[in-house]
């Protein structure tokens, strides 16, 4: 379904639910210029924000990091600001008494992310990591609306009696249980997390193409120190919603593109791009190489954390004319076996070295294959500028751009990419929103370049 119809739908399903009970939480409009074709030229007032980070070195090679919203909501930024310095206070305790040989870090911040015209959700992490490896993970999610300074409810969403609760049960039980695939999980503790009061209480989030709810592992998996995030689409829930929940999970008005990463985990390179990342309310998705997870772990638990995607880009990195058939599948097992073990979450995708897909496909893979639709020119290019230029002056609705957090520039470019996205009213999603957006199903063995081309061999 294109942009124009799925803007169409939602306005029939505003008008359906206009006529039920109304929604305690009020719409403020927006004035925003639309180009020719629809979309924002710029991002709304009240989705509009930046974030700073303060540093503290408590001791030699010990660290806290704060990192600070700034919106246009004076109100929400006191409060914002509130609970990230009791999330420090509450967590400084995890930090290591002495030094080790390498740096210790608690980080406390918020995944921000944006939804309709007025809507920003607040992902609040305290996170200790010591010798590469995470320790602990505190976390805290708020909602609110910018326009209003409202915090909001699951609730303020949906239509009274529209059995969203049933529905967000089965995807929390179907999504939890698949984690960490053979540990057992605490079966009276899901109960509790899929009752209806479980869910009301639950941290959730909105973002450009999705419903997360959030939790700790170590509430079902004893032990793991990382979030598990439930994600429910758009599409699955709209007709349950009430007007206001319409409006702000109506995004067709905003391009969307999907910033990925190839190459990493590269320690402070990857850790500069979260850092900007997180700084601008970005989505993204990593093609990680599975041998550089075993000296990533802080790095791959803050990905998992920040509900960002982590796919494969194979273990070795081996270009398809160096493998064979066996080969390719020991290192499909070596990578997921890996990946679960830092995230509880396997890939669900994967890119080829290369972009070269044919050799997957003939054999099989078990993957659907992302390919990309512009290419920043990053890889081994130290001129930030132009790379940042190229993407700036290229991008479309829906690209799907290709980039590296191996290069030690990236971060710079990426800043300068986002500041200029976000300006234009840009939304950067992960893969899986901007699919889910288009309508389009991601099936293996296919080659996607964006969610509106696809291709199969290419002889």
């Amino acid at each position: 379904m294109n942009r124009c119809l799925r803007a169409l739908a939602a306005m029939l399903l505003m008008c359906m639910a206009a006529g039920a009970a109304q929604a305690e939480a009020v719409l403020v409009e927006t004035r925003v210029p639309l180009s020719e074709d629809g979309f924002y030229e710029a991002m709304p007032e009240h989705l509009r924000f930046i974030q700073h980070t303060e540093e503290e070195e408590v001791a030699r090679d010990i660290f806290i990091r704060r990192t600070y919203p700034d919106t246009v909501n004076d109100q929400i930024d006191a409060e914002m600001r509130a609970l990230i310095d009791s999330m420090t206070e509450a967590n400084r305790a995890a930090l290591p008494l002495e030094r080790s040989e390498m740096e210790s870090w608690l980080d406390v911040g918020a995944v921000v992310t944006r939804t309709g015209t007025s809507v920003l959700s607040f992902l609040t992490l305290a996170e200790v990591s010591r010798e590469h490896e995470r320790t602990s993970v505190d976390m805290q999610a708020r909602v609110y609306d910018a326009a209003t300074g409202r915090q909001l409810a699951l609730h303020d969403f949906f239509a009274p009696e529209s059995g969203v609760y049933e529905l967000l049960a089965e995807e929390i039980r179907a999504q939890l249980t698949a984690a960490f695939p053979g540990t057992q999980h605490d079966e009276a503790a899901l109960e509790r997390l899929c009752s209806e009061e479980g869910i009301r209480s639950a941290a959730f989030t909105l973002s450009a193409g999705r419903l997360t709810l959030s939790y700790r592992a170590d509430a079902l998996y004893p032990g793991k120190q990382t979030l598990l995030h439930v994600h429910v689409y758009y599409p699955q829930i709209r007709g349950m919603m009430n007007e206001y929940g319409l409006a702000q999970t109506d995004n067709s008005r905003f391009r969307m593109v999907a910033l990925t990463y190839d190459d990493g985990g590269a320690r402070n390179y990857t850790r500069r791009v979260l850092d900007q990342l997180r700084c601008y309310g970005a989505g993204a998705t990593f093609f990680v190489v599975g041998r550089r997870i075993r000296n990533n772990h802080d790095i791959l638990s803050r990905q998992q954390d920040s509900a960002y995607s982590i796919q494969s880009h194979t273990y070795t990195h081996k270009y398809a004319e160096e493998l064979n058939r066996q080969m390719a599948f020991e290192e499909k097992a070596m990578f997921e076996e890996e990946l679960i073990s830092v995230t509880g979450v396997p890939p669900t995708m994967m890119r080829a070295p290369g972009g070269r897909e044919n050799f997957y496909i003939r054999r099989e893979i078990g993957y659907p294959l992302m390919h990309w639709s512009l290419a920043s020119g990053d890889s081994g290019s130290d001129n930030a500028a132009k790379v940042a230029s190229r993407v700036i002056h290229s991008v479309t609705d829906g690209d799907v751009i290709l980039l590296h957090d191996i290069n030690g520039r990236c971060h710079i470019y990426t800043q300068d990419i986002l500041e200029n996205l976000c300006a234009r009213g840009i939304l950067c999603v992960t893969i899986e929103e901007l699919f889910s957006d288009a309508g389009v199903a991601l099936e293996d063995h296919v080659v996607y370049f964006s969610p509106y081309r696809t291709g199969g061999i290419r002889e």
